[in-house]
């Protein structure tokens, strides 16, 4: 049984390469650096409103973008027991359990209940795998390569969280600095006019 989930980064990423965007210039006309763009690269999740402004920047409709060919298939093992899957990762990177609830956006009792679910449903595999931060196929397929390219412990994810956010502030001010930049050099113009027509007098 395969069920189709969709990581909307790598979507994104696929998307840029096939219509031969690079993503430096992908970023120029989002308004942010590189490295920000790189982050919504690996996001298998995406708000809707950065949905439509990239597909905008793209040239494709919000729908040519679910419906994209592309999209990967990740096969789940029958066999395989979501919520022992869910323990044993949080065993293993010893993560906390209460701040993991709080990033699955749900009470401890709610995810304790996760513990017992033989098969999670799309929505909750996402939302596991995003709070332990793996991807999909790794939480689906353990012991794998891509399970060992996803073994970051709680304080790396704490690290990169921290990281991701200093990126984002540096390019919000950065915005900020330019704008007031342009205020500055238009305001030194207007100056320089006034001190002209005071001159003629």
């Amino acid at each position: 049984m395969q069920t189709s989930l969709i990581h909307m980064g790598q979507r994104l990423k696929q998307i840029l390469k096939q219509r031969k965007i690079k993503v430096i210039d992908f970023a120029k006309k989002a308004g942010f650096t590189n490295q920000i763009a790189h982050y919504h690269l690996r996001k298998s999740d995406m708000k809707r409103a950065n949905l439509e402004r990239f597909c905008t920047i793209i040239g494709i409709t919000t729908e040519e973008f679910m419906r994209w060919n592309g999209a990967q298939l990740i096969a789940q093992d029958k066999n395989l027991h979501h919520g022992e899957r869910l323990l044993a990762i949080i065993a293993e990177k010893g993560l906390n359990r209460s701040r993991l609830a709080e990033r699955m956006d749900m009470s401890r009792r709610t995810m304790y209940n996760l513990f017992e679910k033989q098969t999670f449903s799309p929505s909750e595999l996402e939302r596991a795998a995003k709070a332990v931060d793996i991807s999909l196929e790794a939480f689906l397929n353990p012991g794998t390569v891509a399970e060992a390219r996803n073994s970051d412990t709680e304080e790396m994810m704490t690290q990169r969280e921290k990281y991701y956010k200093l990126l984002e502030d540096h390019n919000e001010l950065l915005h900020l600095y330019n704008n007031l930049k342009d205020e500055v050099i238009q305001l030194r113009r207007e100056l320089q006019e006034v001190k002209k027509v005071a001159k003629t007098r």
